[in-house]
């Protein structure tokens, strides 16, 4: 259930891309990437900061007001998604849709089409 929370913070900020703009073919997932995310149905906003470690392990966290969410993950990945498997529950992988801007940013979506609502990532 935290994990679907967690995932779900984590798609809910909105932001608009075009995805001609995927040249995800020399793109490094390796690396600390963050970004604003709005919690569902209120106006709180959050901080997420998505680790994604060389050697194919990996961390969520999630920064409310009064709440610090941690979630660790194995992952790996094709030119267009990220595969993750969490540790508390590595029977339900979860797929994650990356679109790259640049060689430092990124959006992210649960949604292949694009049609979900993206948050922005940046290489930090």
């Amino acid at each position: 259930m935290k994990k679907l929370l967690l995932l779900s913070a984590l798609l809910i900020f909105a932001c608009s891309g075009d995805d001609n703009n995927n040249d995800s073919s020399s793109f490094n997932l390796v690396g600390t990437w963050a970004g604003t995310i709005t919690e569902p149905g209120y106006d709180t906003e959050g901080q997420v900061e998505l680790v994604l470690n060389s050697d194919s392990t990996g961390t969520l966290i999630v920064i409310w007001e009064m709440d610090t969410e941690t979630s660790s993950f194995s992952w790996s990945s094709t030119d267009t998604q990220i595969n993750l498997n969490f540790d508390s529950e590595p029977d339900e992988p979860e797929i994650l849709y990356y679109f790259v801007i640049d060689q430092d940013t990124m959006l992210v979506s649960e949604d292949e089409e694009g049609d979900d609502e993206f948050p922005t990532m940046y290489r930090q």
